[in-house]
């Protein structure tokens, strides 16, 4: 009975890098996408009735500086044999994403949300690539669509909760509402321990 138990355990379980990945991304892009839905919020607090216009620049800049930079940083880490270069990547990726959001409360001129949006897109080339990297080398197999499917579900659950904590706090004053940008910039700079982890993983697939 008991080998009968470990043998349905064993199916449902995950190897400890693809946890490791799922809860970084809970903690980077789980976030991100709180913060998209309130950021022209909060943006209009801070630069007026322009808002609008300057969220389609920033966005615009954001995704310019992540699209050109994903595929040198991809070649970069292609070059370099085994995991090292793309944990350090994505390391690198989660602090530049989450460091921009420190500054929201000074934010006084476009121009700086401008070039925190090129941090930020920078941080996610680095996040992007190298992720999905170690995601891919480190998948169970024959149970990669369990992986995908399980790393998915928390995601969108920590999301949902995320969502939910952030619009109530938000909306209670300005003062809490620099509170939640501020903070979830601090928990994408703590992404980061759960990357640093995966390096402590003696037997991962990807440093073979």
């Amino acid at each position: 009975m008991m080998v009968e138990n470990k043998s349905v355990m064993s199916k449902f379980s995950i190897n400890r890098v693809i946890w490791y990945l799922t809860l970084s991304d809970i903690f980077t892009w789980g976030l991100y996408m709180v913060i998209t839905t309130i950021v022209g919020i909060y943006l209009e607090t801070k630069l007026g009735g322009r808002a609008v216009e300057y969220i389609g620049v920033g966005t615009a800049v954001y995704l310019l500086s992540k699209g050109v930079s994903q595929i040198p940083v991809g070649l970069i880490t292609d070059r370099i044999k085994r995991d090292k270069d793309d944990i350090l990547f994505l390391l690198l990726g989660n602090l530049l994403m989450g460091v921009p959001f420190f500054f929201y409360p000074l934010l006084a001129s476009p121009y700086l949300y401008f070039f925190l949006q090129f941090i930020a897109g920078l941080g996610a080339a680095m996040n992007l690539v190298n992720w999905r990297k170690l995601f891919a080398k480190n998948l169970d197999k024959g149970r990669e669509g369990y992986n995908y499917a399980v790393y998915d579900t928390i995601l969108s659950i920590a999301g949902a909760c995320f969502s939910i904590a952030a619009g109530f706090i938000a909306s209670v004053s300005q003062i809490y509402f620099d509170l939640v940008i501020v903070s979830i910039g601090g928990l994408m700079l703590f992404s980061g321990i759960w990357v640093i982890l995966i390096y402590f993983v003696e037997n991962r697939k990807s440093n073979k």
